[in-house]
């Protein structure tokens, strides 16, 4: 399961990369610049302009991604305007927005910038983080799969990583990793306190907790509060009790130690940078608390599409009918999990997910909008989404089981093809966003493409999308169809 599902993941992020032109994904050339002077030994660079700015020196392929403004927030310019990305033998001096930012993810994906290939290593860097992304999405499918009432919990799995996760899985942004690292961990308590380990699962899950939240300590300046989160809503499903004295048990104490370790370096990180404040001045400026908590919250519907199916410099938007489809499965799994469970420690937890899902952006928010404006998007909320979502599922997952095994399958036909469906129509809706322009037809796409992406014409990659999709949703059905009847609706 872990290898079909990392392999379909991974394969869909990275069509994802080639599809879309290089710096197409929001503030992706300062994340391209951060991520290639790490490497490089500098890990903040030279004070700039504004507070958030920083100075570095890298390749003039790296420093050229700035040149995808010209199609920025602009829908109908066709990708054929960015020029090209110079020599990656040169090296220049540029500004970047992202460099007080943690180093870390820019490790894990900066160091095919150091490799002698030219501007291919602008989309390698893009393939290292679709694969780390891809991975962390399959740990924690793995986890949920394990669990003693497993298929709800991996179909909400499955239909949390939105189209807007897939995308940003493929862009250089710690925004996918984030994610992604917040499901592993999430996943990995759940099966940690809810399941009687042999030795070698022990191991393996204290290892997987470990460098999951190790890492998401690390990967932005709010995933701190998304460890958090998840760390309260799990001990709360199972009794506070009872989860301190699972976490206290070799080797998972480890795991908690290591983990703690993180949290302290990445704290110290961000109060020596003092990144978190440092992030501009935006529309909105001056208003109050109580304005910014008010406006935040009754956007709350408004983010949410962001979540699910807006890509590029949100300059690029899945159709209506997928957005609404995305909307549906989700909320259903929510109210199924809190109308229809028995009251227990998770269903408390559940209403504790979504009280955090609800309110946690919009205090986030208020508490720095009168320096700062409002900065929030959706793509902020998507670990909070995932914690609300898996919970559900889990707390539905007794009544889930009682369906008999013939309408448990069709419900995860279903799923599975719907999901796999707006996928496809979202990675080609966006590809013919940089070919012909958002509002041009479909018959200028096949006719005349303004833009191709490596390796294939404008019409052979709508195939290729089509083929990528067909293969995970086969994927798809083996997770979660091939096994034997018991587990299906076990």
């Amino acid at each position: 399961m872990f290898v079909i599902s990392w392999l379909s993941l991974a394969v869909m992020a990275i069509l994802w990369a080639v599809t879309s032109p290089i710096g197409a994904s929001m503030d992706e050339p300062s994340h391209y610049i951060k991520a290639a002077s790490v490497v490089r030994g500098q890990l903040v660079g030279e004070p700039g302009a504004r507070a958030q700015d920083r100075v570095v020196t890298v390749p003039e392929t790296v420093a050229l991604t700035f040149n995808v403004h010209c199609l920025a927030f602009r829908a109908d310019v066709t990708a054929d305007c960015i020029q090209p990305f110079g020599s990656a033998s040169k090296d220049v001096e540029v500004t970047t927005a992202a460099g007080l930012y943690n180093p870390t993810y820019y490790v894990l994906v900066g160091w095919p910038s150091l490799l002698d290939v030219g501007g291919s290593a602008l989309y390698f860097m893009r393939f290292a983080s679709a694969i780390l992304c891809s991975l962390f999405f399959a740990i924690s499918i793995t986890f949920l799969s394990r669990l003693p009432r497993p298929t709800l919990p991996v179909l909400a799995a499955i239909a949390v990583i939105t189209p807007t996760t897939v995308f940003l899985s493929g862009s250089v942004n710690p925004n996918a990793f984030e994610i992604a690292t917040t499901a592993a961990f999430f996943a990995g308590l759940l099966y940690a306190v809810s399941t009687v380990h042999t030795r070698s699962s022990r191991l393996w899950t204290a290892a997987a907790l470990a460098v999951s939240g190790a890492l998401l300590a690390h990967a932005r300046g709010l995933s701190m509060l998304w460890l958090g989160i998840a760390v309260v809503v799990v001990a709360i499903s199972v009794g506070v009790g009872h989860f301190v004295r699972v976490m206290v048990r070799p080797p998972f104490v480890i795991a908690v130690a290591l983990v703690t370790v993180s949290l302290v370096l990445a704290g110290i990180w961000t109060l020596k940078t003092n990144s978190l404040p440092a992030v501009g001045e935006y529309p909105g400026a001056g208003s109050t608390f109580g304005e910014g908590f008010l406006t935040m919250l009754s956007s709350t519907v408004d983010y949410m599409r962001q979540a699910v199916g807006v890509f590029g410099w949100l300059d690029s938007f899945a159709p209506t009918w997928v957005l609404v489809m995305y909307y549906a499965l989700l909320c259903v799994v929510v109210v199924y999990g809190l109308l229809f469970a028995r009251p227990s420690r998770s269903w408390a937890a559940l209403w504790v997910a979504l009280a955090s899902f609800l309110f946690v952006p919009p205090l986030v928010q208020a508490s720095t909008v009168t320096v700062s404006g409002y900065v929030w998007q959706g793509r902020y909320t998507l670990p909070l989404i995932v914690i609300l979502v898996v919970m559900a599922a889990v707390v539905g997952s007794t009544r889930f089981a009682e369906l008999p095994w013939r309408d448990a399958k069709r419900v995860v036909i279903f799923v599975l093809v719907v999901t796999s469906l707006g996928q496809l129509v979202s990675a080609v809706t966006n590809l013919k966003r940089y070919v012909v322009g958002a509002s041009a037809s479909w018959g200028e796409y096949f006719s005349a493409p303004r833009w191709s992406p490596p390796f294939f014409n404008a019409p052979a990659w709508f195939v290729v999308c089509g083929i990528v999709v067909v293969m995970y949703l086969g994927a798809g059905l083996a997770v979660t169809l091939l096994r034997d009847k018991k587990k299906v609706t076990a």
